[in-house]
């Protein structure tokens, strides 16, 4: 009676660790989309500037691309350790104890979506 009881708690508690987990993909997925968006921005922004002569523009625009394009890079690996922790413990067979680790997830705040105006200032 009490070991069903447990394990229909646990269950409950794998189940939220599951949309935790699924919910910081969409996010961190929505994240890469940004930073994306961002280093393909000032790339832009920095051949304009190279064409229209100003070089400080330029330089500048080309230091916030390379920190856009390190910024996807991380947003790349946080996708790829979600979408791990979603997928390897299905294959393993430890899926409900995994999940319900994950169930933690929903007291650590998440990082902002917004894209910073920095980048692509004029």
């Amino acid at each position: 009676m009490l070991e069903e009881s447990l394990t229909g708690l646990v269950t409950l508690i794998a189940v939220a660790g599951g949309a935790a987990l699924v919910g910081r993909l969409v996010r961190s997925t929505a994240r890469l989309a940004l930073r994306a968006a961002e280093a393909t921005a000032a790339t832009g922004l920095a051949d304009v500037s190279a064409r229209n002569g100003d070089l400080t523009a330029m330089m500048e625009r080309r230091a916030a691309a390379k920190e856009a394009r390190r910024d996807r890079r991380g947003a790349l690996l946080l996708v790829l350790l979600w979408l791990l922790w979603l997928v390897i413990p299905v294959f393993a067979g430890w899926a409900r104890e995994a999940f319900a680790l994950a169930a933690v997830l929903w007291l650590i705040p998440n990082q902002p979506l917004r894209p910073r105006l920095d980048i692509v200032k004029q």
